[in-house]
């Protein structure tokens, strides 16, 4: 996820997968109205299993928008988070008294009423939230963690408390409340309740309000949107239900568990395309630090961490590593009579050759330190070593590049060449120390040439 998830704008592919997912919420209610009265068999692990599942994605919805709050200081996640951290606790407490699950009138000695009332208070919390989350929307960040802190914890925990409370006080007061579930179990009245009526008003408000301020802009916008339509649809499916276990009721707990679980999806999704894409920035960050700026071939860093394990695998497998030291020739009169820009451009050339010029993925070429590179070629014999020199020194004679003066037209490199044939105990300090000679051997020769250590 980005910076905050009210800023990650909705692409094309993901408004059409929230339009689909509002039009089969919508068909399908259409579908099930005309048979929602319909009375199907009572499926008694369907409640616990509809509720747990509720209690986990609302939870868990609310770790997510309380992580984002965290990170981005915007005050509006944590009320989204308290919203669904109250849904959380009032769908464990609707499962707790509803009847026959746990006993026949419910835990806690309760009543038929209870579970409906909580379900209403579940509701009709979840919508004032997200018009409260709307309202503070334009607040800038709270900068100071101290403040996140203790603010996120004030909203989250008296979010909690407050579910408890109400859910217990509907249960405290089951025998005072509106009787609205006739005692055989079907629904009496229920879509002429004022309580009931209000709370289907306020989740239509909601959802109006919502899609008119935000304009479903944000990927979160949009599946919030979602979520409050299935809400939507959980009441009007309950209100023509008309009986618990009905094809209505089984349909309106179904829209319950689309709500629960709309931006937990997206929150997931999000998640999974974040690891995804730090992923691809450590890849590339890795890569960026192992190459050297100037000329984009490995940087003398790398050259140190690898040359050991390749002589540790050539020592492991008996096989002959030999190294290269190139020095470009004259380098600092190039710099004097063409400018140091010309002489980094110079230097950029001149590796880009010599990398090209390597014709196995084993072997690589770092830049040593200045003007100097070094190029390392595993499993390579001293004449297969020495004719790779020689390949990659013409190599760069045949650019003609010009050089400084009339005495250098072109720009040439001299190179020094040892192998570990050359030694019988391998050390990576007395294989550099021998190509070094060579090198020095090269220069002093007349420059533009190869040397090889034979020494051993």
């Amino acid at each position: 996820m980005q910076a905050t998830l009210i800023q990650l704008t909705a692409n094309r592919s993901q408004r059409l997968t929230a339009a689909l997912a509002a039009a089969v919420l919508l068909c399908t209610m259409a579908m099930v109205w005309p048979y929602s009265t319909v009375q199907a068999s009572a499926v008694l692990p369907f409640m616990p299993i509809f509720a747990t599942s509720v209690v986990i994605a609302e939870g868990l919805t609310a770790y997510f928008l309380a992580t984002q709050y965290r990170i981005s200081g915007r005050f509006v996640f944590a009320v989204l988070a308290s919203a669904y951290a109250f849904t959380s606790v009032a769908a464990a407490a609707h499962l707790a008294v509803y009847p026959g699950v746990f006993s026949a009138s419910g835990l806690f000695h309760t009543g038929r009423q209870t579970a409906i009332w909580i379900w209403l208070l579940w509701r009709g919390a979840f919508a004032l939230f997200v018009m409260l989350a709307l309202a503070i929307r334009s607040r800038p960040p709270i900068g100071s963690h101290d403040g996140r802190r203790w603010r996120g914890a004030l909203a989250m925990g008296g979010s909690i408390a407050g579910s408890i409370a109400l859910c217990a006080a509907a249960g405290a007061a089951h025998d005072r409340l509106p009787n609205l579930v006739a005692s055989a179990g079907p629904y009496r009245h229920l879509s002429a309740n004022p309580a009931i009526v209000s709370v289907a008003l306020m989740c239509i408000a909601a959802l109006a309000v919502h899609a008119y301020v935000t304009r479903l802009r944000t990927l979160m916008d949009l599946w919030l949107a979602v979520a409050l339509l299935a809400g939507v649809v959980d009441i009007v499916l309950t209100l023509g239900a008309g009986a618990r276990y009905s094809v209505g009721w089984y349909a309106a707990r179904i829209a319950s568990m689309v709500s629960a679980n709309a931006l937990l999806g997206m929150l997931v999704s999000e998640t999974s395309r974040t690891y995804l894409r730090l992923a691809d920035a450590h890849r590339t960050l890795q890569a960026l630090s192992v190459r050297d700026g100037l000329t984009g071939v490995f940087n003398r860093a790398y050259f140190d961490e690898r040359y050991p394990r390749e002589l540790t695998l050539a020592r492991a497998a008996g096989y002959p590593l030999s190294i290269l030291l190139v020095d470009v020739d004259h380098f600092k009169d190039y710099n004097d009579a063409l400018g140091h820009l010309a002489g980094d451009e110079c230097l950029r050339r001149i590796a880009h050759t010599l990398a090209a010029s390597l014709t196995r993925q084993t072997d690589f070429v770092a830049r040593y330190g200045g003007e100097e590179f070094a190029v390392v070629l595993p499993a390579c014999d001293p004449r297969v070593g020495a004719s790779t020199a020689e390949r990659l020194r013409q190599a760069v004679a045949d650019m003609k590049l010009p050089g400084p003066s009339e005495k250098t037209p072109y720009v040439t490199i001299s190179i020094g060449h040892a192998s570990s044939r050359s030694h019988a105990d391998l050390q990576g300090a007395t294989l550099l120390a021998g190509a070094d000679a060579a090198l020095y051997a090269a220069k002093a020769s007349g420059r533009n040439r190869v040397e090889h250590e034979q020494a051993g």
